[in-house]
């Protein structure tokens, strides 16, 4: 009986002391431990950014005026932390002879940091107001404060944008997506003849004159890689109207609006941007050959060239232009004379690419506003304020969607209990919550630079443990499936455990009775 006994003991003590804790530890679903709770509260905690607007008149007073009524404006802001502040003239400021020399003499005593504007009155303004190339704007001095707070709402600040990516409303809501780390943007020219057609053009010479500085000047968001590319043979499915018109050649040829999804689609399976893993934008220049040459696009009642440019954007996929060839070399063509050389409009083509890239990045404004005038950009960077409005903006986007995506990925792993969460993904979940917070301070304490880099860290962390391939590793073996397999293993072995127990008990029975016999 003690040989059995302690048989009986060994048995239990290697299947439950030891069996039953390592099965529990091997099985067990490995997750590091995550503030989420704190994540779940992420969108208690509103979005705020601090912007300083400095207002220069030549009248103390009407400064002090326009602030006290702008302060009224912006009180009640959820959005926007604004500080105006009085810019004191002086002595050089009264004599200046342009608004140039004004706003050069006001930057030299009032320096600006990113995110700063600047209004400056100059009586002799013909608009109410003159939004210029930098942080500034020239107004009229009969100018309203109302005037200014729409300005600052719609150009500068872009309030509704703001709305549109912070708004639970899915009607209202905007459906674009946050700027990504990193594009390539790929020139394409498409020659469909190149027998028929000599077009002769140093496309990427013209990318690294333009679109490369470009680019340079907008690199805080994201990075850019510049490609180009010549394309042959490559047909453009669409039916194309021939239209009698006065010029020397006597036709010209149609292209409707509405057969332009279906041109992309024929074309974009020769672009080889699918050797990429980065997001793409694609800029085309597609040239005609003579005999459907020139081509210009319609809608339903007219032509929609303008100022002799035929070109269209799709975003996100890209930009689309026509360069249509000189009329001396389709007259040519059409003489049965052989195809003459010609080159490319680098400027023209070039120009036309830098206003697409600044709609297909989100970067211009199109909000008009009466009695506002914009500058003209005269330079390949785009207007200073456009840019860093851009960039709050991106910011912002950047934290609205580091936190969804935080809090979806919190309740899919509360969710669902056998997710594995290792320390890889814990790691980056966890930065991307510090990095929300620090960038939520940064917009509030008026350091643009540093919100839009730790808000852009931010976004790249989040998605980088959202889609974490180690979060499948145990998705597909779920607990039941667990029992399933477990319980046919371990009853056959758990029956000699349970039936040894009642051994034991029958002995410690015996021994008592024995005992007390």
């Amino acid at each position: 009986d003690k040989y059995r006994i302690a048989a009986t003991v060994a048995f239990i003590v290697v299947i439950v002391g030891i069996g039953v804790p390592m099965w529990w530890k091997t099985t067990t679903v490995y997750r590091v431990n995550l503030p989420s709770s704190a994540i779940l509260r992420l969108s208690e905690q509103p979005i705020k950014s601090a912007v300083h607007v400095g207002i220069y008149t030549q009248n103390p007073d009407r400064a002090q005026l326009l602030i006290s009524e702008l302060e009224a404006e912006f009180e009640n802001s959820s959005t926007w932390l604004v500080q105006f502040k009085q810019l004191p003239s002086f002595d050089k400021a009264t004599s200046a002879h342009s608004p140039a020399v004004l706003e050069k003499l006001l930057l030299q005593q009032h320096p600006q940091s990113v995110g700063d504007f600047m209004f400056i009155e100059w009586p002799k303004l013909e608009e109410e107001l003159l939004l210029t190339t930098e942080r500034s704007a020239l107004m009229r001095s009969d100018v309203s404060a109302k005037k200014l707070s729409q300005l600052l709402h719609l150009k500068v600040l872009q309030t509704h944008r703001i709305n549109q990516i912070l708004t639970t409303d899915e009607r209202v809501g905007v459906k674009a997506e946050a700027p990504q780390p990193a594009y390539d943007v790929i020139v394409s020219v498409l020659n469909p003849k190149p027998r028929l057609t000599h077009a002769q053009w140093n496309v990427a010479l013209a990318a690294q004159t333009y679109i490369e500085p470009f680019l340079a000047q907008i690199s805080d968001i994201s990075n850019y890689t510049v490609r180009t590319q010549w394309k042959y043979r490559v047909s453009l499915e669409a039916d194309l109207k021939q239209v009698r018109d006065k010029s020397k050649l006597g036709r010209h040829y149609a292209l409707q609006e509405s057969a332009l999804p279906h041109l992309l689609t024929s074309i974009a399976q020769n672009l080889s941007a699918s050797i990429t893993d980065k997001p793409v934008i694609n800029l085309v220049v597609y040239i005609p050959p003579c005999n459907t040459a020139p081509l210009h696009i319609y809608n339903n009642s007219a032509m929609l060239t303008q100022n002799g440019v035929d070109a269209f954007i799709s975003p996100p996929w890209g930009g689309f232009i026509i360069a249509n060839p000189p009329e001396h070399v389709c007259l040519a063509y059409l003489n049965m004379q052989p195809p003459l050389d010609y080159y490319v409009n680098t400027n023209d083509n070039m120009q036309v690419m830098l206003d697409q890239l600044h709609k297909l990045l989100d970067i211009s404004s199109e909000v008009q506003l009466a009695g506002l005038k914009t500058v003209d950009i005269e330079q390949l960077a785009p207007r200073r304020w456009e840019y860093e409005s851009y960039m709050r903006r991106s910011a912002i986007r950047h934290i609205a969607t580091a936190s969804s995506t935080l809090e979806s990925l919190i309740k899919l792993l509360d969710q669902i209990s056998y997710i594995v969460i290792d320390d890889k993904v814990g790691t980056a979940i966890t930065n991307s919550y510090g990095d929300i917070l620090a960038a939520k301070v940064a917009l509030l304490e008026h350091r643009l630079l540093d919100a839009s880099a730790l808000a852009k860290r931010a976004f790249v962390a989040s998605e980088r443990g959202f889609f974490d391939a180690s979060l499948l590793a145990q998705l597909y073996f779920p607990d039941e499936q667990k029992y399933a397999i477990y319980i046919p293993l371990f009853l056959p072995v758990m029956v000699p455990v349970l039936s040894s127990f009642n051994m034991l008990r029958k002995l410690l029975q015996r021994g008592r009775k024995e005992k007390q016999q």
